[in-house]
């Protein structure tokens, strides 16, 4: 199915998707558990990729994008300092 749309929206879509990057970008930066964190973002949906410390910086960083208005988001963060066992 060919679905045609105007070509601002397609635009905004581009700079939602770049403003979210900068947005999350500059966020991350702020927080130093958060600064191997990286952002793709395409189509709304924001894939972190990266290291945390801990789970609760991981919970940070999804929470953050969602706050930055990513629609949905790709959880690729790995542990730094896994868990005991």
């Amino acid at each position: 199915m060919l679905q045609l749309v105007q070509d601002w929206y397609v635009a905004r879509e581009v700079n939602h998707d770049e403003s979210l990057t900068e947005t999350l970008m500059e966020w991350f930066s702020r927080r130093p558990s958060l600064r191997d964190v990286t952002v793709f973002v395409a189509e709304g949906v924001a894939t972190l990729r990266g290291s945390v410390p801990t789970n609760w910086d991981r919970a940070l960083a999804i929470e953050l994008a969602w706050d930055a208005g990513a629609e949905d988001i790709q959880d690729d963060l790995k542990l730094t300092r896994p868990l005991a066992a």
